[in-house]
């Protein structure tokens, strides 16, 4: 989807909002009913949240041989989604964050592959939490057999997904692929790039210890969302059923990564202040919790952006992508022991 359609979305979806489900002055009233204490409270666990998504990215990244500190991988992680703000959805964010893991010493491939394997086994995770969702709602809702068809388009996608993501790790998918090719094409260098950056995404399969955790933590930081969303709304004064929030949150997040909109904004309001309202929660508090949330996601980025920032000495996103070095199936790359320096800083 082209941008200029995304941002006319964004615009009408915000618009539609505005204009005919909240009302603005209600929503600032309830913003200007924040709690400090709450509010330092929510913006911890957000922290914590940031923490347990780097973390995870570090399983990975050792699979593949790197030694990227905790700290290094704060600073990628929260500068790419300062950056991606911007831009149409998370895939916007993931290139910066190829581009900007390259100064510590982590091959473009390598990254990428690890990214890959992030977001399936996430988008996997996301499935599971939204059918989890929809079968809170299909309790909690008086009358909610209308639920019965998503809950079970949801669980096919989920056992599709499953399957899809087994075969993304089989070495004789990309050849069967290739071999359906013309020969010319099955020869290039494209298509031999997209064999070594297979090699390296299915070599992330072969420590299943780790990839076990990863997608345990990964289902615990998707949970872990949702009760940041309670205390946001503790730190707003709002009664609110907490089942609600953990079956709204979710389906929000699924819903809003689908690229139609800028970081899904209007998007995502737009589903959570649906679901919100089943649980009795007025649109003006649902939309005043949503912005909250998203503010203090940003106050959390903040610093370590500004860390980078000071490091690279840029305060644009990385636009130099350097041809990355040839990788090699055999073994995955030493591990490094300190950051290497950039080869190219970009201008302001």
């Amino acid at each position: 989807m082209k941008n200029w359609l995304r941002i006319s979305i964004t615009v009408l979806a915000c618009a539609l909002l505005l204009i005919y489900v909240v009302d603005v002055r209600a929503v600032l009233q309830t913003l200007s009913h924040c709690d400090p204490i709450w509010a330092l409270i929510a913006l911890g666990a957000f922290t914590l949240d940031r923490v347990l998504m780097s973390f995870k990215w570090g399983l990975l990244l050792t699979i593949r041989g790197y030694r990227v500190t905790l700290t290094e991988r704060l600073m990628v992680y929260c500068s790419s989604m300062m950056w991606g703000l911007a831009l149409p959805s998370t895939v916007g964010a993931d290139g910066i964050r190829i581009l900007l893991v390259r100064r510590f010493g982590v091959r473009m491939d390598d990254a990428l592959a690890t990214i890959l394997v992030e977001r399936g086994l996430g988008f996997v995770s996301a499935l599971l939490m939204a059918v989890m969702s929809l079968l809170l709602l299909r309790f909690l809702v008086p009358d909610a057999a209308e639920y019965d068809t998503p809950l079970l388009i949801g669980i096919a996608s989920l056992l599709v997904a499953i399957v899809v993501l087994l075969l993304s790790f089989n070495s004789k998918a990309v050849t069967s692929i290739l071999s359906l090719l013309p020969q010319r094409v099955a020869q290039s260098s494209a298509a031999r790039l997209v064999s070594r950056l297979h090699e390296a995404y299915r070599s992330l399969a072969s420590d299943r210890r780790r990839l076990a955790l990863f997608f345990v933590l990964t289902v615990a930081e998707q949970l872990l969302v949702a009760v940041c969303y309670g205390l946001v709304a503790l730190a707003l004064q709002l009664k609110f059923n907490a089942f609600f929030v953990l079956a709204a949150v979710p389906l929000a997040i699924l819903v809003s990564r689908l690229p139609i909109s800028i970081d899904g904004l209007g998007v995502y309001e737009g589903i959570f202040i649906a679901i919100m309202s089943l649980g009795g929660v007025r649109p003006d508090d649902s939309l005043a919790l949503s912005l909250a949330a998203r503010v203090f996601q940003i106050i959390v980025w903040m610093p370590w952006w500004l860390m980078l920032v000071a490091r690279i000495g840029a305060l644009r996103p990385p636009a130099d992508a350097v041809t990355p070095e040839q990788p090699t199936s055999e073994s995955p790359p030493p591990p490094r022991q300190s950051p290497q320096p950039p080869r190219r800083v970009a201008t302001p």
